[in-house]
């Protein structure tokens, strides 16, 4: 089963010409699913096709260390949380923008310790506020990248492993790249 994960805004999408989001985030990339890269480093073509493990934390406002199990991250992996934030606000939705769940410090931390390739979330970042960019530039300094605002990820239905394909669009000018993300797996 091949399953979307990406979060697209049409150019002529209400959201693009109002002021719900600051246009410099616009204009530099960081709309629908996209991968975060402030450092500008490379990603590397390798992280193409990446294994694949979903954690559910749609009940906490901030998962932490006791709410995924990190032995079971298999390296170079594409390591997903479900927050269920996306389901509950549209993107789109002011109420997307606004507090919305994250990752602990500690995971965050515990996560770069591993061999991994990217971090998903179903929400705005992986930190709150003006916590965001500090711990997106963290990971990249660890070879590992935030792809923010992915969508679907209630519907990864597989017990088992599965793959993740990330396609991203390389721009020197936006420290947001335009990415998107398919999952699959046997039916």
């Amino acid at each position: 089963m091949l399953l979307d994960l990406t979060t697209s805004v049409p150019r002529s999408s209400p959201l693009l010409g109002t002021d719900t989001l600051d246009r410099r985030l616009i204009s530099t990339g960081h709309v629908g699913t996209h991968l975060d890269t402030y450092q500008k480093r490379p990603v590397p073509l390798e992280y193409f096709s990446c294994p694949g493990v979903l954690f559910d934390v749609s009940s906490q406002q901030e998962a932490d260390l006791a709410h995924v199990d990190l032995s079971v991250i298999p390296p170079k992996a594409f390591v997903l949380f479900h927050t269920g934030h996306i389901q509950r606000y549209p993107y789109g939705d002011p109420h997307y923008f606004s507090p919305h769940p994250y990752l602990s410090q500690e995971l965050i931390e515990s996560l770069l310790k591993l061999d991994i390739r990217f971090i998903g979330v179903d929400c705005p970042g992986i930190r709150p506020g003006k916590e965001h960019r500090p711990a997106d530039e963290l990971c990249e300094q660890h070879g590992v990248y935030v792809i923010e605002n992915l969508h679907n990820l209630f519907r990864i239905a597989t017990p088992g492993p599965f793959q993740v394909y990330t396609m991203w669009l390389d721009d020197p000018e936006q420290t947001g790249l335009p990415c998107r993300v398919i999952a699959q797996w046997e039916d």
